[in-house]
């Protein structure tokens, strides 16, 4: 442990995010915790559209739409973008839950990653990837499962349908009342990454309060994938049936309104919507 921990010095160090980091707690004497969340901020305000941030490769995987068993010279490919090293928030993975626990956090982030971009990939992809025998990534996805949580891959995509993804778990247990201490110990992901996602889950819940109903106007607004606004917007439709996620929704919106992570906002011209900045 105390070796991971020099490492996570040494990447503060040698890294754009270490500089950064620096930056902020030296130059303008702002707080390790505060520092790390406008990196975070930065990381999703900046790291959108074709350029690659650091630790994301490239991958040509399945179509999401190909299913298993068809000779892989005939099936529709897509290439994906796949974070397979997220930094400072991995590297605080790795410190908590282990190496084992890290590789498992980014099976699920990558799983999912494709499938946003309309890929799938299957265990020999993740086998790859992550450097690791599919014996290990069958042992990984195991214990994930176990943990209610299901992995998606080609090999199960049409048996099993779309299951809870982590991201769907985090939200739902968020909205039960659950403190991000809680939903760290029964997800096994970092503080950082269940804030990121409330954060995204909140960007749809501001724009269908204002009244952007459209599930391609909200990835305009936004910048998330039409697959996750989906999965959202799901789950949004699911608290109806609970008063007390019904409470916890009302709250989260309360608290987004003070920044709603909003870039743009949508204007309709009576022939279609427009895209413009926002005020």
């Amino acid at each position: 442990m105390r070796r991971d921990v020099n490492a996570y010095h040494r990447y503060e160090l040698k890294s754009f995010e270490g500089d950064f980091l620096y930056e902020l707690q030296h130059s303008y004497e702002l707080s390790p915790r505060l520092s790390e969340q406008i990196l975070q901020t930065a990381k999703q305000s900046l790291y959108q559209g074709e350029h690659y941030q650091q630790g994301q490769i490239e991958v040509v995987v399945a179509g999401l739409e190909e299913k298993s068993g068809k000779q892989l010279a005939r099936v529709e490919k897509r290439r994906v973008a796949l974070i397979v090293d997220n930094g400072t928030e991995d590297l605080q993975a790795l410190q908590v839950f282990g190496r084992p626990g890290l590789r498992r956090i980014i099976i699920q982030r990558i799983t999912e990653e494709a499938i946003e971009q309309g890929g799938i990939l299957s265990q020999e992809d993740l086998s790859h990837c992550l450097h690791c025998s599919i014996r290990t990534i069958k042992r990984d996805i195991q214990a994930i499962r176990s943990l209610g949580i299901e992995v998606i891959t080609r090999g199960v995509l049409h048996n099993i349908g779309r299951g809870q993804t982590h991201k769907n778990q985090i939200i739902n247990l968020h909205l039960n009342g659950f403190t991000y201490t809680e939903i760290k110990r029964k997800t096994q992901h970092s503080i950082s990454a269940i804030k990121r996602y409330l954060e995204s889950f909140s960007k749809v819940l501001m724009s269908i309060h204002y009244g952007i109903k459209q599930t391609k106007e909200i990835a305009l607004v936004t910048g998330l994938s039409v697959p996750l606004i989906s999965q959202y917007r799901q789950i949004i439709a699911n608290v109806k049936k609970s008063s007390i996620m019904q409470q916890h929704l009302t709250i989260l919106l309360e608290q987004s309104q003070y920044g709603s992570g909003l870039k743009k906002t949508i204007s309709h011209d009576g022939l279609r919507a427009a895209v413009t900045g926002a005020e």
